[in-house]
């Protein structure tokens, strides 16, 4: 998701993580594989990938989401019977209300022959396991940020960021430096707050806007609430 388009959302759920899984089912093999993809092109590369590290696979039936609000749905069953394989693929991410995901099943045929609601359930299971394997979590539009403050700053301000689990990377030359990501709709308030700390001695760098996730235990309720 490109945190500029103009459409895009203040956050959206994705992936932090690969999801890889293997399921063997009525003797057939299922490999799961969920990643999170920024386009259509980074979708179909991944794809690629997977058939060249499969070239034996009986099926690599897929589905993606991608952009803001789903405007790329896409499903392929790959040789199953229509309507069991890639369409139930999908409708795994859209129950879990992902975006810019792409889940690719491989299946290597056992000799059983599974039926249509045999093929449903397994590529559904395969699919769902890869998707909780990648941590599906919420990306929030975050602003990266460098505050640079006078050394006798640098206790009160990092005392403050542990009390709220902000994670920030300081460096330290003539001055202190805290590098680290706020969301973008707190950046008056975060701005406020700073300089109110430093009593005007803060001076802020602005940088370019990302998706991330913030962590569990990241507590700025007392900036919404500022």
């Amino acid at each position: 998701m490109d945190p500029y388009d103009s459409r895009a959302p203040e956050s959206f759920r994705s992936l932090v993580r690969p999801g890889d899984i293997d399921l063997e089912i009525d003797r057939s093999r299922f490999l799961g594989l969920a990643r999170q993809v920024a386009s259509e092109e980074e979708a179909q590369a991944f794809l690629a990938e997977v058939r060249s590290d499969h070239p034996t696979a009986t099926h690599v039936v897929w589905a993606w989401i991608i952009g803001p609000g789903g405007l790329q749905m896409r499903a392929s069953d790959d040789g199953e019977p229509q309507g069991t394989a890639g369409v139930p693929t999908l409708e795994v991410l859209k129950k879990e209300g992902l975006s810019d995901v792409v889940v690719a099943t491989v299946r290597y045929f056992g000799g059983v022959k599974l039926g249509a609601g045999g093929l449903i359930r397994a590529y559904t299971r395969a699919a769902a396991e890869a998707v909780q394997a990648g941590g599906p979590t919420s990306m929030v539009r975050q602003k990266a940020v460098t505050l640079t403050v006078p050394y006798p700053h640098e206790g009160r301000l990092t005392y403050q960021f542990n009390d709220h689990h902000w994670p920030v990377e300081k460096v330290f030359d003539a001055a202190v430096h805290y590098h680290f990501f706020v969301p973008e709709k707190l950046e008056a308030a975060a701005t406020a707050w700073l300089l109110g700390l430093t009593g005007g001695d803060a001076r802020l760098v602005w940088g370019d806007l990302t998706y991330a996730p913030l962590p569990d235990d990241l507590d700025l309720s007392f900036l919404t609430e500022a």
